[in-house]
């Protein structure tokens, strides 16, 4: 398996597209906010001591020449875009993660392009020339040691692990270099002093679950370079995920709320672009004092966007235990199914006595939908409406008090 890593890509991007800017100190940031923080940032910015989470004022006060550039989603979007088309010709399985990086499954292509770390100098070469990206890749038996060894490749830009030496390579370096690893993981680790992958690959697989619980097990597994998570392409992820920082804290149910609504619309349209159900959403609140809180709750095979929304709300009051301000929202969907098409022999004599009102933006008129069927067809309807004429042609209304007792025509 190859890991691709296009180092600072955003940036990099951005010198592309702007060469004035190459030997420039640059840092990406979201425009008006005020407490903005780096999302990205060039080697220059780096070296000044800048790093990626750090708030732009005190960046500016770390390096006064810093160039701050808004987030260009859709040139970095074009980028990995052509990134991968490259890719594509040299492995059946890629799996994107964030922009521009990628993991591949080279197996069964040993006899069209021979060695795997041969594909990988083939693949930084002709992105070099055609792209003007440089790129580092890491060389591996699994997606966990690839990925390691693009941390520890440079100054070198590739770096092959033999099948059978992972453990080898990992433990003598960091901890941070095990990709992945949670902030708690990372402190509690720190608190019994193990700093190097070795040390913890050398503890009893029960001495790590008393601390860890079930996660110790694979903390255990990871550190000896044991990983049998396979390249999954973006329609076969194992879930869905979005994710959305907040402008400026608060803790405004009439804020947060809507912004849930959206989330897990865009959730909804993945599930039935993909003809999946979710079994489970998991909402994390992540506070202003940088602490997160995650809660889970069951699905029964949903897709709509009302059922989605309707548990993120459930998952959220569960997890916003805390009375600080939120700062970041993230919805998770899981256990992922097909979804499995069923005939409706009674459809169209069936009448619900239970109606239940949607509202459509921008109209006057109150439709009421009977439920589960119409449901549905509402659902495909408004979709096709969302596919022809972009997403805010129309939308769900929010619900208020003065509409407890109306009725529809």
């Amino acid at each position: 398996m190859l890991f691709i890593d296009p180092p600072a890509f955003c940036t990099t991007v951005e010198g592309i597209v702007a060469p004035a800017l190459r030997t420039r100190p640059i840092a990406v940031a979201p425009p008006g906010a005020d407490r903005a923080t780096v999302l990205a940032l060039s080697s220059e910015a780096r070296l000044a001591g800048i790093v990626r989470g750090m708030p732009v004022r005190q960046a500016m006060k770390l390096c006064p020449d810093l160039v701050l550039l808004p987030p260009n989603l859709e040139l970095y979007a074009r980028a990995s875009r052509a990134l991968h088309e490259i890719l594509r010709v040299y492995a059946p399985a890629i799996e994107p993660r964030g922009y521009g990086h990628a993991f591949l499954d080279l197996t069964g292509t040993g006899r069209l392009f021979g060695p795997a770390v041969d594909v990988a100098a083939r693949v930084q070469r002709e992105v070099r020339e055609r792209l003007r990206l440089p790129l580092s890749v890491g060389v591996a038996a699994n997606k966990l040691v690839s990925q390691a060894a693009t941390t520890v490749v440079k100054p070198e830009p590739l770096l092959e692990v033999p099948g059978g030496a992972e453990a080898s390579f990992l433990a003598p370096h960091p901890i941070v270099v095990l990709p992945d690893l949670s902030p708690r993981i990372l402190t509690r680790l720190d608190d019994y002093q193990l700093d190097r992958i070795g040390e913890v690959a050398a503890i009893a697989e029960s001495a790590l679950c008393a601390v860890f619980g079930s996660t110790g097990r694979t903390l255990r597994a990871r550190a000896r370079g044991i990983d049998p998570r396979p390249v999954l392409p973006p329609e076969r992820q194992a879930e869905f995920h979005v994710a959305h920082t907040l402008a400026t804290d608060t803790n405004d149910i009439g804020i947060l709320h809507p912004l849930l609504r959206l989330l897990s619309e865009r959730l909804g349209r993945r599930l039935r672009q993909s003809r999946l159900v979710a079994r489970r959403l998991c909402v994390e609140a992540t506070y202003a004092d940088h602490t997160s809180v995650a809660r889970a709750v069951p699905l029964p095979g949903a897709t709509l966007d009302a059922e989605l929304w309707s548990a993120a709300r459930r998952a959220f009051t569960l997890a916003n235990a805390k009375r600080l301000a939120v700062r970041a929202v993230a919805l998770t969907l899981d256990r992922l199914e097909e979804a499995e098409a069923q005939l409706e022999l009674w459809e169209s004599g069936r009448q619900d006595a239970t109606a239940s009102p949607s509202v459509l933006e921008g109209a006057r008129t109150t439709l009421r939908v009977p439920s589960p069927d119409r449901e549905h067809a509402l659902q495909r309807a408004m979709d096709r409406i969302h596919s022809r004429y972009g997403r805010r042609a129309v939308a769900w209304a929010h619900a208020t008090p003065s509409d407890a007792g109306r009725r529809g025509p």
